[in-house]
């Protein structure tokens, strides 16, 4: 089991259907790897704002809050 639990916002949810099957998959790759190390090199805390981190992938933008155990994906930027 993952250290951390993911948790999808119903936009984000959205956001990650509405992209093409390639960058769905790389979204949830990333996701995954989130839920064993939410803090990984490259990923950028988000400044004036608590818990919140940003991660990039190709051209998206992965926006997530981290909270005791849990992991909310909040937005997912094209």
């Amino acid at each position: 089991m993952s250290p951390y639990h993911i948790k999808i916002a119903p936009a984000a949810e959205q956001q990650i259907k509405s992209l093409p099957q390639k960058y769905q998959k790389i979204v949830i790759k990333l996701v995954e790897a989130l839920a064993i190390n939410p803090r990984p090199p490259g990923s950028k805390k988000i400044e004036g704002m608590t818990g919140l981190y940003s991660e990039a992938v190709d051209h998206l933008r992965i926006i997530y809050k981290i909270e005791d155990q849990e992991i909310l994906l909040l937005l997912v930027k094209d």
